[in-house]
């Protein structure tokens, strides 16, 4: 399963990876995320962990597998049978930012468990998409 939101920002980029790297006051800005911590690492980078609470899910771990400053980022939480994907991309496109927000799972366990949690899981990424949009704009106009 494969989720997907995209949207264009005037923020410039460096406004919206400010606020995507800051991931441990996402809760600030979105209601899909209780808490994150951070449990290893110095911060957004390759080998980082965090904890993270949603509402309605239990807690979870993400590990950094890839990080590119003002471009990407992506998270693994691995599972017995497959690994959730979550990767947050920007690109600077005709004087505005583009950004994508994704969520993958890969493996029978990790597929199951996405078509269980699908309603809930597309109102998350489109929830993160719309906050962190109105955030970054918020921000612009500031």
């Amino acid at each position: 399963m494969r989720v997907v939101e995209t949207f264009i920002t005037s923020a410039p980029l460096e406004t919206v990876w400010g606020i995507l790297a800051d991931v441990g006051h996402w809760n600030d800005w979105t209601p899909t995320i209780l808490e994150i911590t951070l449990l290893s690492g110095g911060g957004l980078q390759v080998g980082a962990r965090y904890r993270v609470k949603q509402p309605g899910l239990k807690p979870a771990v993400y590990e950094v597998s890839h990080c590119i400053q003002n471009e990407a980022f992506t998270w693994i939480q691995k599972i017995p049978g497959g690994q959730f994907i979550a990767d947050h991309r920007l690109a600077f496109k005709d004087g505005a930012t583009a950004v994508e927000l994704s969520f993958t799972s890969e493996g029978l366990v990790a597929d199951v468990a996405c078509a269980l949690f699908s309603k809930k899981l597309r109102q998350f990424v489109a929830t993160e998409a719309q906050c962190l949009r109105q955030k970054c704009e918020a921000l612009t106009k500031a």
